[in-house]
């Protein structure tokens, strides 16, 4: 009966799942595989201060979850709308 709106939240939300993780490989989340391994190991990590956040990198971060947001909320919604209206 309902299963269009529940099938539609699924494909929004594996779409944008798909755009997260080729923008994570596109702007280089997972380049170093090198370090990320022995990060744990690392005993200075936690003596180093945090370098500065750049404005315009946090920004583009911001967007990014925003439009996550944005896209989740919006599948939700159909799928309630379809779920609703198709009984």
């Amino acid at each position: 009966m309902y299963y269009g709106g529940w099938l539609s939240l699924v494909v929004i939300s594996l779409l944008v799942s798909l755009g997260a993780f080729v923008w994570a490989l596109r702007s280089g989340q997972f380049s170093d595989q090198e370090r990320a391994r022995f990060l744990a190991l690392d005993s200075d990590l936690l003596a180093r201060p945090a370098p500065a956040v750049q404005g315009r990198r946090y920004g583009a971060q911001r967007a990014a979850l925003a439009a996550v947001l944005v896209a989740g909320i919006a599948a939700l919604a159909t799928a309630l709308v379809m779920s609703i209206c198709l009984r």
